[in-house]
């Protein structure tokens, strides 16, 4: 057993076999329970976190310790190293939590409302802190800690009620879809601002409960803040970017760079925690810096959400839940008192929030959606009751009335939140970045920023240039030249790079030098480093087989990112733009990408396309499709391509659909890509792997070597 083997070499430190037995135990019932109850919530219309937390209150005291004590206590009480494993999982947990949201954090939204957000954070922290502090006063002395001043303890009440939940908040802001809205990324800025300075506002009150203010460490943890911050943001960043460029070089990509990203974000967690503030805030902060990096994957993210919200969250959330115990409120009296505290807090909260968003322009319900946004307590509320109790500055009976405060108010704010935003209208700026993001996030066109061009001259490379920076929006282009002689240096830049380079005119392009004795090797390793889009001219060579040349092959064979190959015809300029384009389109993502680019393409080029489903007849070939077969074919090639229209008038193009039957699907697209008016044709396919070699298909093959106008095959891996 790993239990006595652990033993046999530190005795005195290591878990003994009934407490890993309850650690087990306790990580299954919180994520089974917590993801159940999630689920459930979200099939009500509410946000998932609602139920984990929910979890929590259910395996609790209030709950699971009132009705069947003796599990309870078995579980989660006696045994109390366990527990404490467990809370080191949600703290992962929550760190891994604000590392995705931090991916999601727009910090050009975030300054153009920078004042909004500072007026935010000051209205909905001030405003109910001195709210509740006053109420607090007034408060029976089962509150109240033994021998504590009635002052101190009301400030303690009052910032645990004026807080904010960055993890809980940026939570319901994703459950609800209301993350990327304008009010939804001020919230964040307002959180996280709120978060620094409750963290400092809590040193400075536990200092007076231990017996007086020390103000050198409040100056020391916001010194420290500002240089972290400056630091994450400067060198931070390089020597991350630094590293995921060494990660995929010399690791496995995608698991390689969440090892970076995770470790990454620990460091700037121990950075803020050793500041005396918390490590959610570093982890945040880390999160925003390696959405900026040059070379991160866009996998990560999904992977890190992925596992997030199916192990660690609910984990996190739930443990919240765990501390609530509403049967230590006692009498009726208290719970009263309690009650008039949590609805005192969340007017306070918003109404501040409303007043102080008004003098940065924001009114109305806007306003009140920041308000109730901010209004939940969530983690950071249960943290600062435990330092209370911790202190002696609350009794039993504050600390839960505090902790149930942090539940019901990250309860209810996403109901509120719904309430509040619901029929409010987007202003068109944010509507129209909103539709962006949409496209974006169901393309993989619109988020690719970074495109690998390698190049040694030729009409095919020149005119795939000109095509990509025509199709995207300003992305970043590394245009790559690899010389295989040793002596590159003598000679000055590649001339193959230069012309390329000259001749586009991009002043953004990035020109590198690679010197190998195997191009398409230096060609694959600088793919892996976090490219989107590889763009390769094909042979140019004519004739059938002349698709793709050796180094090509090579290159494509090795790699698992969308390419686009393209094939230039002798008779056409390599400097003209497409005016009518052709895309063949049918039920894949291949098809779809296909589609994207020729959109986009249209779009930039003020041109046309034409989205074409040809229904296969093989006649003559022993098979004979009934006319009924025919006609459901026929319609459902005529809704394939009325979706690719809608698609393109998304893109901003208006789509011409045609649909025809034919015995040869590949020879009657040839047959109107040469007859019919086209300059371009586009069609997508996935990269099958065939020994070593890449296999487009034997149609893509045929198509390409008989059309007679320019053909881009866009590629997508098989794992895609």
């Amino acid at each position: 057993m790993l239990t006595l083997a652990l033993q046999s070499v530190s005795p005195a430190n290591a878990l003994s076999e009934h407490q890993v037995l309850i650690f087990l135990v306790q990580v299954a019932l919180l994520i089974a329970v917590a993801r159940t109850l999630g689920a459930g919530m979200k099939k009500l219309g509410q946000p998932p976190v609602v139920g984990e937390l929910l979890a929590g209150v259910v395996l609790g005291p209030s709950i699971l310790g009132t009705y069947l004590p003796d599990l309870h206590r078995w579980i989660f009480v006696d045994e109390p190293v366990a527990t404490s494993l467990v809370g080191g999982l949600a703290w992962m947990g929550v760190i891994l939590l604000l590392v995705v949201i931090g991916f999601e954090t727009d910090l050009a939204i975030i300054a153009r409302f920078r004042r909004a957000a500072l007026a935010v954070a000051t209205g909905s922290l001030l405003i109910p802190l001195a709210a509740v502090a006053l109420f607090a006063l007034a408060m029976p002395d089962e509150f109240r800690g033994v021998a504590v001043d009635h002052r101190v303890f009301a400030a303690f009440v009052g910032l645990a009620m004026s807080v904010s939940a960055l993890p809980v908040v940026a939570k319901i802001l994703q459950d609800l879809g209301y993350l990327r809205r304008d009010f939804g990324q001020i919230i964040l800025a307002a959180g996280l601002a709120k978060d620094g300075v409750a963290w400092l506002l809590l040193g400075a009150i536990a200092g007076l409960a231990q017996g007086g203010f020390r103000p050198t460490e409040v100056v020391r943890s916001l010194g420290g803040l500002a240089v972290f911050l400056v630091l994450a943001v400067t060198v931070g960043r390089r020597v991350v970017d630094w590293l995921f460029r060494a990660a995929m070089i010399f690791g496995s990509s995608v698991t390689a760079a969440i090892t970076v990203t995770v470790v990454a974000a620990l460091v700037g967690g121990i950075a803020t925690q050793a500041l005396g503030l918390e490590a959610i805030l570093g982890a945040f902060v880390i999160g925003i810096v390696l959405a900026a990096t040059r070379h991160q994957l866009p996998q990560v993210r999904d992977v890190m959400e992925s596992i997030t919200a199916a192990i660690f969250a609910p984990i996190f959330f739930a443990s919240a839940g765990l501390r609530v115990d509403v049967t230590a409120l006692g009498s009726p009296e208290l719970v009263w008192w309690a009650v008039g505290a949590v609805a005192l807090a969340i007017v306070a909260k918003i109404l501040g929030t409303v007043l102080f968003a008004r003098t940065a322009g924001i009114g109305g319900r806007e306003g009140l959606a920041l308000g109730a946004g901010l209004s939940a307590l969530g983690a950071v509320g249960i943290v600062v009751a435990i330092t209370g109790l911790n202190l002696g500055v609350v009794s039993t009976s504050g600390y839960s009335m505090m902790v149930a405060a942090a539940i019901v108010t990250s309860l209810g704010a996403p109901l509120l939140l719904r309430l509040v935003v619901r029929g409010m209208p987007l202003r068109g700026e944010e509507a129209a970045r909103l539709e962006r993001e949409a496209l974006r996030e169901e393309s993989f066109l619109l988020s690719t920023s970074r495109v690998l061009l390698p190049s040694r001259g030729g009409r095919n490379s020149r005119h795939a240039a000109r095509l990509v920076w025509a199709a995207l929006d300003e992305p970043e282009v590394t245009l790559l030249a690899v010389d295989v002689e040793r002596r590159w240096w003598r000679r000055g830049e590649s001339a193959a790079g230069s012309d390329v380079l000259a001749e586009l005119g991009l002043p953004k392009a990035r020109l590198v030098r690679r010197t190998a004795a195997d191009p398409a090797q230096a060609i694959a390793r600088e793919a892996r480093l976090g490219y989107g889009l590889l763009v390769l001219g094909a042979s140019e060579e004519e004739g059938e087989g002349a698709f793709l040349s050796t180094v090509v092959d090579r290159v494509v064979a090795q790699i698992d990112i969308a390419t686009a190959v393209v094939r230039l015809p002798a008779t056409f300029a390599a400097d003209r733009l497409p005016q009518r384009i052709l895309v063949p389109v049918a039920a894949t993502n291949s098809t779809r990408a296909a589609e994207e680019f020729a959109y986009s393409l249209a779009r930039k080029a003020n041109g046309s396309a034409v989205a074409l489903h040809v229904v296969n007849r093989p006649d003559g070939q022993g098979i004979l499709l009934e006319h009924a077969q025919i006609e459901t074919a026929t319609r459902v090639g005529h809704e394939m391509v009325a979706t690719a229209a809608v698609f393109g008038s998304r893109l901003g193009v208006d789509v011409e659909t045609v649909v025809r039957v034919a015995p040869n699907a590949e020879a009657e697209i040839v047959e109107l890509a040469n007859t019919g008016g086209f300059d371009l044709l586009v069609i997508g396919t996935s990269n099958r792997p065939l020994t070593s070699r890449p296999f487009f298909g034997h149609r893509v093959t045929y198509i390409v070597e008989k059309a007679e106008i320019p053909v881009v095959v866009v590629s997508l891996p098989s794992s895609r």
